[in-house]
């Protein structure tokens, strides 16, 4: 998804460049997708850690 933040950033850039003012809005998007992707790629991240933590948890309770 990051990627296609940089694409529509790319994009409004190029249209700035031409005057044409809809590609303020087209960098605004690209730029919010970008965030938007970064969040939701660390909220994954965590949650791959939490289930980790947890698996190895389990199998310590389970020597005992």
């Amino acid at each position: 998804m990051s990627t296609w933040g940089v694409a529509f950033i790319s994009l409004g850039l190029l249209l700035i460049a031409y005057k044409n003012w809809f590609g303020v809005i087209v960098l605004i998007f690209g730029v919010l997708m970008f965030f938007f992707s970064r969040r939701q790629k660390k909220k994954a991240e965590d949650a791959e850690k939490a289930a980790i933590e947890a698996h190895k948890e389990i199998k310590i309770k389970s020597r005992k």
